[in-house]
């Protein structure tokens, strides 16, 4: 089987720690004979610990799917927002007072403020956080919007102006938005055909808005955590327990090893 896992709240504790005991299971798996794949929100560079803790070193994705990386480091697919998208999206919020943005390119941020203390968490990893200036012409990975409690306007307003882009609004206000094509579903199903998996062979773990596509592209879609919304677990399988309560460990147990 093919195993795809999402990395935050389902592997990752809400402590950013990946438990050793979930680690061990999943080399158990992959020993058994299956193979390991993660597909995460994060970036590269905030995706790095993890995939080397997990010995993922090919067939993954990072920033949902706009990235996926095959054998030997061959890049399979990269899709980006393009740079009149990202100067038109985020010129036309960038007055309002409280609202920060980040324009995410490879492993920097380009943000409004960077000494903003909600950017405070991206120096820990050695990312760089500069000035968003739109004169530099970016093509974004992704662009993200902090809470304020204008981001449901910004998801509505996007989805008229961009109905191909992908928009994740997350549960604590936060707002994500990729180009077409971005999304772990369609990452998924890259691997897959390229690993030469069918799609009833694969198996896909996640919590989030950004783990819709890939659960219900999967054979077998599992929801993890008490994070997990409604619609999550209505496309799901399973539900199973978050990563505190080694929830993906005890399913691995009883399903596959």
């Amino acid at each position: 089987m093919l195993l795809a896992f999402d990395l935050d709240k389902t592997l990752v504790t809400n402590d950013y720690e990946l438990p050793a005991e979930i680690e061990q299971g999943i080399r158990a798996a992959r020993h058994a004979g299956h193979t390991v794949s993660v597909l995460t929100g994060r970036p590269p560079l905030a995706a790095q610990a993890y995939l080397t803790q997990l010995d993922v070193h090919e067939y993954y994705s990072t920033n949902h799917g706009a990235l996926v990386i095959g054998e030997n480091n061959e890049v399979l697919h990269k899709c980006w927002i393009h740079a009149d998208a990202v100067t038109g999206i985020l010129n036309e919020y960038k007055d309002i007072p409280g609202l920060e943005f980040s324009c995410v390119v490879d492993d920097a941020l380009y943000v409004k403020n960077p000494d903003d203390e909600r950017w405070a968490w991206a120096h820990t990893i050695n990312r760089r956080v500069e000035l968003f200036d739109s004169s530099l012409r970016l093509e974004a990975d992704k662009i993200v919007f902090t809470a304020n409690g204008y981001t449901k306007r910004i998801q509505e307003d996007i989805a008229k102006r961009y109905p191909e882009f992908i928009l994740y609004p997350w549960d604590n206000g936060y707002l994500e938005i990729s180009a077409a094509n971005s999304d772990k579903g369609f990452a998924l199903k890259l691997i897959a055909e390229k690993l030469g998996f069918e799609q009833h062979e694969t198996i896909a773990f996640g919590d989030g808005p950004n783990d819709h596509s890939m659960l219900e592209w999967a054979g077998r879609g599992i929801a993890v955590g008490p994070h997990a919304s409604e619609a999550l677990r209505a496309i799901a399988d399973e539900h199973i327990a978050s990563p505190e309560e080694l929830g993906v460990l005890r399913w691995l147990e009883t399903n596959l090893l």
